[in-house]
């Protein structure tokens, strides 16, 4: 009945959310509840919607890999996101191998990962309008608890209650927002985990300009920390990776 009462509780959470932010807040209660350590959310906004845009929120993970992940654009090579589109079910971080024929990148970047402390998770591929489809990593973090076929369905349908929540706002909070091009700058790299005083070194600006301008993308975007800084901005389609990117 506890079981029951949280996903009531969450679901009701969802229905009233007003901002992508609460879900995002709702969606991570649930699944700390569950002993979810960690939890990555990467969105795309479908293969019809105008300047593609890909983008990734994530809570929980270790410092250490979210920036290796971002700064050496890890997600070209990462695996998980396509088997799990591919394969339309749940299935282990640790069981990769076994599922899928790895290149060799991709073998390199499953040792990467298993070499930090990330450890095994699951992986879900969650379903939206016009193709707005999005993957979702659970991760246990030390103690990998013990999920029942009912335990996982609970999971995968709490993230695809959270996504489809997810599209329906940041579609209404796609009203234009204008950032000028250095506070963007610094917006992606806050959504890269620097602190302003990295972002200063790396902009080659002072503390204080990084400050001011934190200050005034909030203001814009209408937000009081960094979190749901980059949540709305993955919302409203500022933050996503550029094509060259890929390259």
């Amino acid at each position: 009945m506890a079981n029951l009462d949280a996903y009531q509780q969450f679901m009701t959470a969802c229905a009233g959310a007003t901002e992508v932010s609460q879900v995002w807040r709702a969606a991570l209660e649930f699944f700390h509840r569950r002993n979810i350590a960690m939890v990555s959310y990467h969105a795309t906004a479908g293969e019809d919607a105008p300047g593609r845009k890909q983008g990734i929120v994530e809570h929980g993970f270790p410092r250490e890999w979210v920036c290796e992940y971002l700064d050496s654009n890890l997600r070209v090579i990462d695996p998980l996101p396509e088997l799990a589109a591919k394969l339309s079910r749940p299935f282990l971080w640790s069981q990769v191998r076994e599922l899928a024929d790895l290149s060799r990148e991709e073998t390199e970047y499953m040792n990467r990962r298993d070499a930090s402390n990330v450890g095994d998770g699951l992986a879900l591929q969650v379903y939206g309008p016009n193709g707005r489809n999005a993957y979702v990593g659970l991760g246990f973090g030390k103690a990998a608890p013990q999920f029942s076929t009912y335990d996982t369905f609970e999971l995968q349908s709490a993230a695809q209650i959270a996504h489809l929540r997810y599209c329906e706002l940041s579609k209404e909070a796609q009203r234009p927002v204008d950032l000028s091009p250095r506070e963007l700058e610094v917006l992606r790299w806050m959504a890269r985990g620097k602190s302003n005083s990295v972002i200063a070194d790396i902009l080659g600006i002072s503390r204080h300009t990084v400050d001011t301008l934190g200050r005034r993308l909030f203001e814009k975007l209408e937000v009081n920390d960094r979190t749901t800084a980059a949540i709305r901005g993955l919302g409203s389609g500022l933050l996503h990776f550029r094509q060259r990117d890929l390259m």
